[in-house]
């Protein structure tokens, strides 16, 4: 059974490499620009030289543009894969946390088990990542 640490840092790495490999030239901060002949709204990561440009087809294009230079900026992936990588150390961390007292029973951490507070929102992270990670590449593979 792969443990809670394991996942979290496991969607960790894929998140940094995949933010690290967005961000061309070191740009990991995108923003809401506009095409320069429609002045269609779309995301970029440089308003003089884009490399990236995200255009949206919503019908309120500019709050999907919003959501997508915020949490789609290679800053956030890398701040996110940092978030859970402390995640993941404070559970390795913890020498009791993974250990039950009886097969099938579930864990007792002691009252002052920093680990267990925080565990569960971590894999919620992990998780939301990797079914999203995993959705993308099987549209894209159709």
């Amino acid at each position: 059974m792969t443990s809670s640490a394991t996942k979290i840092r496991n969607a960790a790495e894929r998140l940094r490499s995949l933010a690290t490999a967005a961000a061309h030239e070191d740009r990991t901060r995108w923003m809401v620009g506009h095409t320069l002949g429609s002045k269609s709204p779309v995301v970029v990561d440089n308003h003089e030289k884009p490399t990236v440009l995200i255009e949206s087809w919503a019908q309120h294009r500019e709050q999907v543009n919003d959501y997508l230079a915020a949490f789609g900026s290679p800053m956030v992936g890398l701040a996110v894969a940092a978030l859970l990588e402390q995640q993941a150390d404070l559970l390795e961390d913890e020498p009791f946390h993974d250990q039950v007292a009886y097969p099938g029973e579930p864990r007792e951490c002691s009252e002052d088990c920093h680990a267990c507070a925080s565990e569960e929102h971590a894999l919620g992270v992990a998780r939301a990542f990797s079914a999203a990670f995993e959705n993308t590449n099987a549209e894209g593979d159709a």
